[in-house]
């Protein structure tokens, strides 16, 4: 075997390596040592990245248990893969960001999150600094495009946050007057774009919103004026990498509108349709769809066409509350969030 692979030229494995999964890449690591020094390099993984983004996407598919129990009952089970992995406490997922997840819950009786790749499996969990005195934490996570540096953003209490850094393996606490936060009543809804994490706010006005950005190059909250809907809001979503809001109709369960933000503040409605009332996740300028026989359906927004994702699972087609059931569409990665022995992170 190590003949055959010797007399492969070394820039043609290298681009077979690189339109591999990445499954079929882990195995490939105990192939031959050359392929292991290969795949481990930070160029590889950035060029694979790269190449995955142009194939199709990958389906995640979890679930976290039923509404209403308690944080630290629940558990988050992987229910798309033949081997899923499960993790206690854990209730809430984001994500992803090059194929990183953040994952977040009760262990122990004390707020805990980690990171997450599905495709390599590997874990890092992270010691949420304190004081955490918010009952339910913000959290968001991306990467600072100056400094290819992971970070994971943590709303504490009010004019308090956390930024957790992976190249440091450490927590920075600042003080910092976040907008907007002072009377908001609910957080709708996240989304993630070139660097910067978007929440969807509600304040004590049912018609008032507001997006709250957090930029991880600089390190800076911002908030922005959303538009004055007057009718249901569903959460955030990303249109041709444009900030958009999902909004649906109270008085017909299944009209929906977009208002797409063209600049800082100023909101148009791009479009309006109707759709099944079981939305799950939002990916690109498409909705992931539960069908009422629990079938997943992308539909998108832009060429009104929809899509079957040819999976089915008793139970999905519900609303995201009653069955504690989530999807994700995302590109596999290689990015490793194991720690060096030199403590810092091999991107």
């Amino acid at each position: 075997m190590d003949d055959c692979v010797a007399n492969f030229p070394e820039d043609i494995v290298k681009e077979i390596l690189l339109r591999c999964p990445v499954k079929s890449l882990l195995r490939f690591k105990c192939v031959h040592k050359n392929w292991y020094a290969l795949i481990k390099t930070p160029n590889f993984v950035q060029q694979h990245l790269n190449c995955s983004k142009n194939n199709p996407p990958q389906l995640l598919l979890y679930n976290t248990g039923n509404y209403g129990d308690r944080y630290d009952s629940r558990s988050l089970t992987l229910i798309s893969e033949e081997n899923p992995q499960t993790f206690k406490g854990m209730a809430y997922l984001l994500g992803s960001v090059n194929g990183l997840f953040l994952m977040f819950g009760v262990i122990d009786h004390v707020h805990s999150c980690a990171l997450w790749n599905p495709a390599t499996r590997e874990v890092r969990l992270l010691h949420l600094p304190p004081p955490m005195i918010n009952d339910r934490p913000v959290f968001g996570l991306g990467l600072d495009l100056l400094t290819n540096d992971y970070k994971v953003v943590c709303y504490l209490c009010e004019n308090l946050a956390a930024v957790y850094s992976c190249s440091r393996d450490s927590w920075r606490i600042f003080k910092h007057r976040i907008p907007f936060f002072t009377g908001v009543k609910q957080t709708f809804g996240t989304a993630y774009s070139n660097g910067v994490y978007y929440w969807l706010l509600r304040g004590c006005r049912p018609s008032y919103y507001t997006v709250l950005l957090f930029d991880f190059g600089s390190e800076m909250f911002e908030g922005i004026e959303g538009p004055h809907i007057h009718t249901y809001v569903f959460g955030l979503m990303l249109v041709d990498d444009s900030i958009a809001i999902l909004s649906l109709n109270d008085l017909n369960m299944s009209d929906y509108a977009i208002w797409v933000m063209i600049q800082p503040g100023v909101w148009n409605k791009l479009v309006t349709f109707q759709c099944f009332p079981f939305i799950k996740s939002c990916y690109d300028s498409s909705l992931i769809l539960a069908t009422r026989t629990s079938r997943l359906i992308s539909y998108n927004v832009r060429t009104n066409k929809l899509k079957d994702l040819a999976f089915q699972r008793p139970g999905i087609g519900k609303h995201a509350k009653a069955s504690g059931c989530g999807v994700f569409y995302y590109n596999e990665s290689l990015v490793t969030i194991k720690q060096r022995h030199d403590g810092e992170l091999d991107h």
